[in-house]
């Protein structure tokens, strides 16, 4: 836990990354599995899943919003949000 300098009582600092709130879910063949990795913005969550399969390091990627556990992302059911949906 991280105190505030000089004071003598238990307040902790506030988080300085905001939550995440998309997560890219990468299936891999075996022996790698699934990976996730979580985003707080969208469109650094779709890259990566764009690249994850330009690269051909995956053979499926989803991204989902937690909030809700929308897809806006799954090009294998042909799931592609605009931006101003995510």
């Amino acid at each position: 836990m991280t105190m505030l300098a000089g004071q003598g009582r238990n307040t902790a600092l506030p988080p300085i990354w905001p939550d995440d709130r998309y997560e890219v879910v990468c299936e891999r063949d075996d022996p790698h599995g699934t990976t996730r990795d979580r985003y707080h913005f969208p469109q650094y969550a779709v890259h990566s899943a764009r690249s994850l399969e330009t690269a051909g390091l995956a053979r499926r990627v989803r991204v989902f919003r937690l909030a809700d556990d929308v897809v806006i992302y799954d090009r294998v059911n042909g799931i592609d949000l605009s931006p101003d949906e995510w």
